[in-house]
């Protein structure tokens, strides 16, 4: 199991131990229900703000969505050795330097724009 399938899983497990269908937690996240069905597949890799949406409707932290819990099972051991706070800080890095390129780029095409 990935990353995103632990998550997935995760979500999937604080839902329905909360009674809540993917209908009422993609309504309470104001995300589409399918996207809910599709991130708790691990087919789908939500964004970190998708991540806070759906963590503030199932009234729980962000850290709860990032580790895999069970609550007959205790955390995962799997889970705890893939989703350690080291990787978590690399995955969130990555974001935002992902992010950082994009506006970098973007702002340099402006400023050559600009100097024409």
């Amino acid at each position: 199991m990935n990353n995103i399938e632990f998550i997935g899983e995760s979500i999937r497990i604080l839902r329905t131990g909360k009674g809540q269908s993917q209908e009422q937690l993609a309504l309470n996240a104001g995300v589409n229900t399918s996207y809910i069905g599709q991130i708790e597949r691990g087919e789908k890799n939500p964004t970190i703000k998708t991540l806070e949406k759906i963590a503030v409707a199932l009234e729980v932290t962000l850290l709860d969505l990032l580790l895999y819990s069970n609550p007959r099972k205790g955390v995962s051991n799997q889970s705890i050795q893939i989703l350690t706070p080291a990787r978590i800080k690399q995955c969130l890095l990555e974001v935002l330097l992902e992010h950082t390129d994009l506006v970098t780029m973007n702002v340099l095409k402006s400023y050559r724009h600009f100097e024409e």
